[in-house]
Parts: C-alpha cells; structure tokens; sequence
C-alpha cells in the first residue's frame, strides 16, 4: 500500500490533452538503472532456474529466443553485477544482447518476463527484460514496469522506486493508456476531497473506454464505497457494461444486487433474474457465480428444485477446487437426502474441501461434522481424485 503522504505528493488531475510526446516517458525509463540482483550471491540458476515447467512453457510459447539463449543471457546478467564499479556499463551492453537475442520482439520480451517473474528465485533479469520492453516504446509494458516499481519490488541503486514508478503510472495516463488511468483514479478515489474524488470518477469513466476493468470498478465504486454517493442504478449500468466486455466477476455481482434487492424501493429479491445472472457467470467461468447457481437449483430459488442440475453447476465450482461447493457435494453424496447416497464420493470431497479451505477452518470444521453426524454408516476408503 501507497503512503497518504506519498499520494498527496503525486496527486494528478485528469488528463487534458493526448498531445504529449511519448518519447519523454521511454526516456525517463531509459535514465533508470537496471534492476540489480536481489542477493550478491545469486547465480545464473537463480535468474533463469533449470525448471522443467519452464522449459516446457518457453518451447509450447514459440518465442524467438532457446532455454540456451536465455541461460547464457542470464550468465551475462550475473557477471555484469561482479564488479560494481562497472555494473551499469556491463548491463548497457547486456541490453544490446538481449535486443540481438529476442530479434527486437517486444511481445517475447514481455512474456519470457512474466514466466521469469512467475519461476525464477531472483527476479531482476525479468524485471530488467521487462524496463528493455519498455524502453522500446511498449506501454503496458512500460506500465507492468512501473507497477512493480511503484510496489517496491525492483531494486535500482539511487532512486526511489516507488515515486519512480507512480510517475511513469502518471505519465502514461496522460497518455491515455487505459490502465494507468485505472491505477491513478483509484489514487484519486483516496482523496479526503470530493473534487479529486470526483475528477477520479471522470478519469475511471475515460479508462472505460479501453478496458473493461474500468468499468467494473466504476459498478463497484457507486455500489458499496464512499468515492461518491452510492447510486446502484448507475452500479447495475457499469457492471452490465462490464459483463458484455468479458469480466465475468459483474454477473455474479448482478446477481447478488438481484438477489438481494439492492436499489428497489421494497427490497424484494428477484430470485429468477439472480439465477440467470449466475448462470451467465458460470458460463463466462465465475466460480462464485457456478456454486450459487447450484445452491439456487438446489433450493429452488428462481426456479423448480433440481438437485441433479445443482450438482452439475457444483462440481463446476469443484473443479475450480472452491471449498464451499466441496464441502457442500461431499454432505450431499452422504446425507443422500437430495442426491442417490455414495459415501465413497462424498468423502472424498469432504477431503478435498478440507485441502482447499483448510482443517483448522470452517470449512475443515463443517467437514468433520458431518463425517462425525454420518460415522455410523458403512465406513469406505476416501480416495483423492
């Protein structure tokens, strides 16, 4: 989390022109030095590990650099740290290498970073192929990079990451980048100032225009914060928008302010637009949304009961290893109240539920509970699919 202090210090206005050169951010970026090793001892194996997983991922992906490249540019990233003096010299070099060795693919720059930041121990070498990325005029990459400044995960010598990287933010929502303007309107929303709060609202509705995670944080804004006078109306037309562009969290967010009556002067539910709401989720792979619309065709809600129909959504969520929805098939299968009783399956959801959410937890508690309620039945093995 950002200080108040420091976000008062780089509290921005929304943007009032396009017309500004690029240039200046890249480089500003360009000035930064590269991101140094987390440890004086790392090695070439803890930059780029001789990970299976990895391998196997960097060949499936296609990109224009071998295993073998990238270990010997991570043998270079590491030798270019052995004598300090001459660091920043030695990674100015390495920088033309990496440019030789991707043939200037921003794109497999941008994704061998992610699968480095994902695998590797020591994560400078991804860091430092992602501010190469960025230095070659690549916004989301210039943003990736910023982000991670700004969170104090990159180490450059002399500079303060974190303002570093909330300019570049800063800059690049001038620029118009979508989700630059998202990060630096929810800065905005933390203003005790409703004006700020307010020009917050008109930058978020500006990143709309590029991204649909502006649009789903604008329905969660005027549904359940204090940016601006809660409005569920204006919530309901921002997550519509937001579902049709694929962020499937909006339908199971409909269908709870359905469900829930939210913004209708009686506050009556409606059950039958909640379940289509959840429906929709499950289909656009919301867990969320596939465990409750199991629960509503368990229970009948907006809708007849079909219990065979909630354990197909229920085993959806399960398969997504959603504890509540395990913990829920596995007293179904041995209750055998709703469905034909199988203790060999219902413990072994059990099991798994208690994997997921943990045994000491509620859902490891619930669990036990019912193998306790149960235990006089005939006692099968539980195996783990």
């Amino acid at each position: 989390m950002l200080s108040r202090a420091l976000l008062r210090t780089l509290r921005v206005s929304a943007p009032r022109s396009r017309a500004l050169s690029t240039v200046n951010i890249f480089n500003n970026i360009s000035q930064l030095p590269f991101p140094r090793l987390a440890d004086t001892d790392s090695s070439a194996e803890l930059v780029v590990p001789q990970n299976d997983t990895l391998m196997q991922i960097l060949s499936q992906t296609k990109v224009s650099i071998s295993f073998d490249q990238l270990t010997t540019l991570a043998r270079e990233f590491v030798a270019a740290h052995s004598d300090p003096s001459d660091t920043s010299v030695q990674l100015e070099a390495w920088r033309g290498r990496v440019m030789s060795e991707f043939s200037n693919s921003i794109n497999d720059m941008c994704t061998v970073s992610r699968l480095l930041g994902k695998y590797s121990p020591d994560k400078a070498m991804a860091f430092a192929l992602l501010k190469v990325a960025a230095e070659c005029g690549d916004h989301d990459a210039a943003f990736n990079y910023g982000i991670q400044l700004s969170r104090g995960k990159i180490i450059i010598p002399g500079h303060n990451s974190i303002k570093a990287g909330i300019l570049i933010i800063k800059t690049l929502s001038k620029l118009g980048h979508p989700m630059s303007q998202v990060t630096i309107a929810e800065i905005m929303f933390s203003s005790k100032d409703l004006n700020e709060r307010t020009r917050g609202i008109e930058m978020m509705k500006k990143a709309a225009e590029g991204t649909p995670v502006a649009c789903f944080k604008l329905g969660e804004v005027y549904r359940k914060t204090n940016v601006v006078p809660r409005d569920i109306s204006l919530a309901k037309m921002w997550h519509i928008k937001s579902a049709k562009r694929g962020i499937a969290a909006s339908y199971f967010t409909l269908g709870v302010i359905l469900s829930t009556g939210e913004g209708v002067l009686d506050k009556k539910p409606d059950f039958a637009g909640a379940l289509k709401m959840f429906e929709l989720g499950a289909a656009a792979g919301n867990v969320e949304s596939m465990y409750n619309a199991g629960m509503y065709h368990l229970e009948g809600k907006g809708t007849k009961k079909n219990a065979e129909m909630a354990v197909e959504y229920l085993v959806l969520a399960a398969s997504q290893k959603f504890p509540i929805a395990l913990l829920t098939l596995g007293k179904l299968f041995i209750e055998g109240a709703e469905v034909h009783r199988d203790l060999k399956r219902g413990r072994n959801y059990l099991a798994i539920a208690k994997e997921c959410g943990g045994a000491d937890g509620f859902i490891g508690k619930q669990a036990d509970m019912v193998l306790e309620k149960h235990k006089h039945l005939e006692q099968t093995q539980c195996i783990i699919m």
